[in-house]
């Protein structure tokens, strides 16, 4: 009787786990997106009724983001294929990194929204035209407590959204077309966030999503705490606001941007590139040959060019492979620890596999 529950038990787990991960998954081919299930079946053929375009992961594979030809953007559940949400993904803000979640930002008719997988629409009070990418920034950048996200409207000019208001615009503050974030520095501990730098364009010279690489100017700009207390005004230069804060500062358009490490991008450098005991990437004149070491170094895809690169979730800087078929210029997934789809199987229905 032990043996028939814990067998039974087994299974219950086993159809709970399933349900969790990706039921369907995007592909390309042609340059055109379809969507199959994980089970190599075709759900939606490429460029489906010259509707899907380009694509966009959502979560660590919670749903997709798949822009259309109509120029809207529509959000589908990976495990149960529903249409959640349409709108106008904000594509220069990408992922917006606010606490422990990680949000996009849409435009509908008359205002914006923010949505992350698993979590209730946001819909903002107005409609923003951008929002500022914060996905490669450093860490030091975000507050434990107080989230603010940057917001450019319509006439060039920026609302401060408090994250934990439900991204209300913070009251009170003067109008500002361009801003940076300053920085205390301790001897021997890493910066910490302690204000920011608010005014014009023509004192913080800086392109929207630009964060570091920036110019010092003689031109006074407004200086907050991170509790967005105004502290003073003075020029936009690091010896000027230091005085303010009594302490060495470091404005983040001083710094050096951090290193990219997301979807690395895989090249041989002539040496066997492990990624689990079954599956290594051997170098093999110009090319990369993804083979399975279990079963005497079998290629998996054959012997034509593929290009590589890692995918990046919350938790695995390398988690699974994107792989590009580089005559047909089709993508796809491989996942080689089984964590997402199955294991060791190309996420492209076979007829689509169309190389030697």
């Amino acid at each position: 009787m032990k043996f028939i529950f814990s067998f039974f038990a087994y299974l219950f787990f086993l159809n709970m786990y399933a349900q969790d991960k990706p039921q369907y998954v995007p592909f390309k081919f042609n340059g055109k997106t379809g969507i199959m299930y994980v089970s190599g079946k075709e759900y939606k053929e490429p460029g489906y009724l010259n509707e899907f375009e380009n694509y966009y992961l959502a979560g660590d594979f919670q749903s997709y983001i798949i822009h259309t030809e109509e120029d809207s953007d529509i959000v589908m559940d990976a495990t149960a294929g529903k249409e959640l949400f349409t709108g106008n993904m904000d594509t220069d803000c990408g992922q917006l990194k606010v606490g422990n979640n990680t949000y996009y930002h849409f435009r509908l008719a008359e205002r914006s929204a923010l949505l992350a997988s698993g979590k209730t629409v946001i819909n903002l009070d107005k409609s923003y035209l951008k929002i500022e990418p914060n996905s490669s920034s450093w860490d030091n950048e975000n507050l434990n407590d107080d989230q603010f996200i940057w917001a450019l409207k319509e006439d060039g000019t920026y609302d401060i959204l408090d994250g934990k208001k439900k991204f209300a615009a913070v009251k009170g503050l003067p109008n500002f077309e361009s801003f940076d974030l300053i920085f205390r520095t301790n001897n021997g501990t890493p910066p910490t966030l302690a204000g920011f730098a608010l005014g014009k364009k023509t004192a913080i010279i800086r392109s929207f999503g630009q964060q570091y690489g920036i110019s010092q100017s003689d031109e006074a700009v407004e200086i907050y705490d991170i509790h967005l207390k105004k502290i003073g005004s003075v020029p936009y230069r690091e010896d000027r606001i230091a005085k303010l804060f009594n302490t060495g500062i470091q404005l983040r358009g001083r710094m050096i941007a951090p290193p990219g490490v997301k979807n690395e991008t895989i090249r041989s450098n002539n040496k066997i590139i492990v990624l689990n005991q079954e599956f290594s990437l051997i170098p093999e004149a110009d090319k990369l040959v993804l083979v399975n070491t279990k079963k005497n170094s079998l290629p998996i895809l054959g012997n034509d060019k593929f290009d590589y690169r890692y995918i990046s979730t919350s938790k695995n800087s390398k988690a699974l492979l994107q792989i590009r078929h580089s005559e047909s210029g089709s993508f796809f997934y491989f996942d080689f620890d089984g964590i997402y789809f199955p294991k060791g199987i190309p996420m492209i229905p076979e007829k689509y596999q169309q190389w030697k």
